[in-house]
């Protein structure tokens, strides 16, 4: 079973939103997570709301983010600490309101989420659904019928064509590009090829050749 688990801190500022969302994709990229579009925008909303919550609604100086990812269950399990333990209640905002939908969002976004009480404080956290993920060697050796099944469907996927690419944009990218005929060479480079001119040596110097 592949988990991955860390905590971090943060000053309870609104900074903090926007540094949570990049140590949550560094963390990301580190564990070797796959994500999608929308487990992408998932992960980022609801932590950004999580943090939000705290900053506004919480107390203390400081935060812990938790991040709990669990390959094998394909979840994000993330979780925000605060000092205050007032838990948050859900309400419903009216169209004009700017603020009060946090709770709705993660609701959305979410497989499931929750507050509870801690000892010095309050938790909030969110569980986010992952699509599927690697395959490690070990599990190609342990399960080598799941393997095999996730090679077919690669195999049998249907494959984009090639996409077409102009003689000019090979052209400017120096691939593929066919030499010009004399007639599309400039008149100096004309004359060179048609007449290439003579460089003498000097005695005891030996021409130099070019392939």
């Amino acid at each position: 079973m592949r988990v991955y688990s860390q905590s971090f801190f943060l000053v309870r500022d609104p900074t903090s939103v926007r540094l949570s969302r990049r140590r949550l994709h560094d963390l990301a990229e580190n564990w070797g997570l796959r994500l999608n579009e929308a487990s992408d925008t998932a992960l980022t909303t609801v932590l950004s709301e999580l943090v939000t919550n705290a900053v506004r609604h919480g107390t203390g100086a400081m935060l812990t983010i938790g991040v709990r990812a669990n390959l094998s269950r394909r979840r994000v399990l993330v979780e925000v600490y605060d000092d205050s333990r007032i838990l948050p209640v859900p309400r419903c905002a009216a169209p004009e309101d700017e603020t009060g939908r946090g709770m709705a969002l993660i609701d959305r976004l979410s497989v499931c989420h929750g507050a509870e009480r801690t000892t010095c404080g309050k938790c909030v956290w969110a569980e986010i659904a992952l699509p599927a993920q690697r395959l490690t060697r070990r599990q190609l050796i342990l399960r080598p019928g799941r393997a095999a099944r996730a090679v077919a469907r690669r195999l049998t996927a249907p494959r984009r064509p090639p996409r077409p690419v102009s003689e000019g944009h090979r052209a400017r990218h120096g691939r593929h590009s066919s030499p010009q005929s004399p007639s599309t060479l400039h008149p100096v480079e004309r004359a060179w090829q048609q007449h290439p001119p003579h460089i003498s040596h000097r005695e005891g110097e030996s021409p130099c050749t070019t392939s």
